[in-house]
């Protein structure tokens, strides 16, 4: 049985038990709670069974943000004396007199007493009442130069911060605890290497997850069998297959089929499509930084579909689609090693999770430091469309891991932020070739067997390349002078990919915006690549580029047609033309370097 078929099987299972937990509760009106009274919550500590602990109301929070408010509370009772406000805790419903009146979701950093804070139920479940609207998406502009660039977290984290509230001395018994922000995220991660999770770590904290190594999916036979309910410990799936990664936090409220959780954002990514799986505990980690609820993995039940201000919103028995990813690393030992996965679909999660698991795979089999080349060649299948291909190789001393890792995630992340809805990925296969040597060379000069050539003839160059240990390769190469050209100088020009590709970027030919997603495939299946060596003729002279392409020898008449296009911001007017560019056939070195001589065309 393979992964989608075990999702379907569950989410069966799933809607046959749901009447089993789908119980109604009263809710406890946010405006009739007062300092001093006393109730309950519900969470897991261990396995499946949920228990309960005691809350003492110190006081309301109003408009901590818009249309927000948060009730503070002291709790108590089980581990958390030891433990305090815990990773995980995040959903756990809090109860006044058996009606519910929130979710545990916020806690003081560094706090020496479990004082939290308990974002209201009515908000968490009003925040989801109305389907959001959304406009119609716009296609993104294609930059060649920026398609190597990857939405990585720090470029998401420029955008992210965590929500933190002032609470006033008065309500914590006169101490100044600091800023409220929301309870920490456990991200249980299994089949990944240790430097990796080092690698990332920094970049999950900021976003309010703790990285938990080596919890994956456990078999439900493992523990009580318990049907979901408020307090039960829920997971998010992201990744799942040979390697895993799963949030965790705490369901807080079910109302039919919809699933309340966290009680504060888990990335705040909006509508999304998330598995919703069931989970279990193993035990709770005592720490003066962060306590941390480790969990695993255990079936699925749904699917998220919001995640905002207030919390998460899931649906019972819906199913989440997931991209099945291959992943063949060819080692520099000359083993192979194949890892098979599912990862989720978002614009910023596939393409994080995709540079994180590929330089899980890397820096687990191969050194981290020290002379390395890695080549990384990425297919995707993109329903109703050709394949998109993409190639890099990368040698470098410390960071070839990390930079391979990007080169995967790139034209990941370029699809899914291009603003076409059609698109959708069916599946991904990623090939690492890492050699433990450095194979650099740069062009350090080209020579030519003539000065001047008539139309339709060649030009023998010789281009010598310079390698990173000194020695030099010598590569002969015929070039073909275009019949149709006119008489005047010629120049022609032999660079590395790259090179061209950032010359291009300041001229801003390739540059346009693809008015289909054919064209955008066309587009990044067209991007240099930095393993081989390309030769252009060009010419100064008069001309224009109309979206991103070049068109030489335009006619005065058709310059001015074409211009009357400039509102829309596709053409450009450039003073080189290129008239001809040949791609040469990939070597075994990263390429650096550009050079250029003139021919006469007679």
């Amino acid at each position: 049985m393979n992964l989608r078929q075990f999702g379907h099987t569950w989410a069966l299972i799933f809607l046959v038990t749901l009447p089993l937990f789908g119980q109604s509760v009263e809710f406890y009106p946010l405006e009739s709670i007062q300092p001093g009274q006393t109730g309950y919550g519900k969470t897991v500590f261990e396995g499946t069974r949920v228990d309960t602990f005691q809350v003492e109301i110190l006081g309301v929070l109003k408009n901590v943000g818009p249309k927000q408010n948060m009730i503070l509370a002291r709790l108590s009772g089980g581990p958390i004396a030891r433990t305090g406000v815990f990773a995980g805790m995040s959903g756990s419903p809090v109860y006044i007199e058996d009606k519910l009146i929130g979710a545990v979701a916020y806690a003081f950093p560094f706090a020496k007493e479990p004082i939290a804070g308990i974002t209201p139920i009515r908000e968490m479940v009003d925040i989801f009442k109305e389907k959001p609207e959304s406009g119609p998406r716009r296609a993104r502009r294609v930059n060649p130069d920026k398609m190597y660039d990857v939405a990585q977290l720090p470029s998401f984290l420029s955008h992210f911060e965590l929500p933190q509230f002032f609470v006033e001395p008065s309500l914590t018994r006169g101490q100044d605890l600091g800023r409220l922000q929301p309870i920490a995220t456990p991200l249980n991660l299994s089949g990944f290497s240790p430097r990796s999770i080092q690698q990332f770590s920094s970049q999950l904290e900021l976003l309010g997850l703790v990285p938990v190594r080596g919890m994956g999916t456990a078999r439900m036979e493992a523990y009580e069998d318990v049907p979901l309910q408020a307090g039960s410990t829920i997971t998010v799936q992201l990744v799942r297959g040979d390697i895993e990664v799963s949030a965790s936090g705490t369901a807080t409220h079910i109302e039919g089929d919809r699933i309340y959780g966290f009680g504060h954002p888990f990335l705040s990514i909006g509508t999304t499509d998330l598995p919703l799986n069931k989970g279990a505990v193993l035990t709770i980690i005592p720490n003066l930084m962060t306590s941390e609820k480790v969990s695993v993995t255990l079936e699925p039940i749904g699917s998220i579909k919001q995640d905002r201000a207030t919390g998460i919103m899931g649906v019972a028995g819906e199913e989440a689609q997931l991209i099945p990813v291959r992943l063949r690393l060819h080692t520099s030992r000359n083993e192979v090693k194949e890892l098979n996965f599912e990862v989720v679909t978002d614009n910023f999660l596939t393409p994080f999770l995709m540079s994180f698991t590929v330089h899980s795979s890397i820096v687990s089999s191969e050194r981290s430091i020290g002379d390395q080349t890695i080549q990384v060649k990425c297919t995707i299948s993109i329903k109703g469309q050709s394949d998109v291909n993409f190639e890099s190789s990368v040698s470098d001393l410390v960071s070839s891991p990390v930079f391979a890792a990007l080169a995967a995630a790139s034209p990941v992340n370029f699809l899914l932020n291009s603003g076409f809805e059609e698109l959708v990925m069916e599946k991904i296969d990623v090939e690492i070739t890492a050699v433990e040597q450095t194979r650099e060379a740069t062009v350090e000069t080209i020579w030519q067997d003539r000065l001047e050539v008539d139309p339709g003839e060649e030009v023998h160059l010789t281009v010598f390349l310079r390698q990173s240990n000194g020695d030099t390769i010598i590569k002969k190469y015929p070039v073909k002078i275009p019949e149709e050209i006119t008489p005047g100088p010629l120049k022609i020009v032999v660079a590395d990919g790259m090179s061209l590709t950032r010359e291009d970027a300041e001229t801003g030919v390739g540059e346009f915006i693809p008015e289909s997603l054919p064209q955008l495939i066309k587009a990044i299946n067209n991007l240099k690549k930095n393993d081989r060596l390309y030769i252009r003729l060009v010419r100064e002279q008069a001309g224009a580029i109309i979206s991103g392409e070049g068109m030489p020898d335009l006619p005065p008449s058709l310059l001015a047609l074409y211009s009357s296009r400039k509102t829309s911001g596709e053409l450009k007017s450039m003073g080189e033309v290129i008239y001809v560019e040949h791609e040469l056939p990939a070597t075994e070195f990263v390429l650096h370097g550009r050079q250029e001589i003139s021919v006469n065309v007679k």
